[in-house]
């Protein structure tokens, strides 16, 4: 089978068998009245009524949710093998960097920071 444009010793069965690359990737997400920018709420009708509204996400965007929110996660896709960072980043939009980021969420607000601050200030 392939993978990674590479050739793998191994069949699709074998491979599924041995390799977990299932992800509960987030296509909508809840938000908040306190969370949305201007533009979405001049675009978004309801928003007042409901406190917020559900939005529809990208896939790309979807996937960097899921990668920041499932830092455990990340060994189990960086190891596959003949993993290559420019086909992953192609196929969902994180970037190596993105791995250096985390999202904190405080009193209802979600902000991303950066791994070494998070473990500065004893979140992670």
């Amino acid at each position: 089978m392939r993978l990674f444009n590479k050739e793998l010793d191994m069949t699709v069965s074998e491979f599924y068998n041995k390799y977990d690359i299932s992800a509960d990737i987030p296509l909508n997400r809840w938000v908040e009245k306190d969370d949305m920018t201007k533009e979405e709420k001049k675009k978004i009708s309801g928003w007042e009524t409901m406190g917020g509204y559900l939005k529809t996400l990208e896939y790309k965007e979807a996937c960097k949710i899921w990668w920041s929110e499932n830092l455990n996660d990340h060994k189990r896709f960086l190891d596959l093998p003949g993993f290559d960072w420019d086909i992953f980043t192609e196929i969902t939009g994180i970037t190596k960097d993105e791995d250096d980021e985390v999202e904190i969420t405080v009193e209802g607000k979600t902000k991303k920071i950066s791994r070494e601050s998070a473990k500065a200030l004893n979140l992670i």
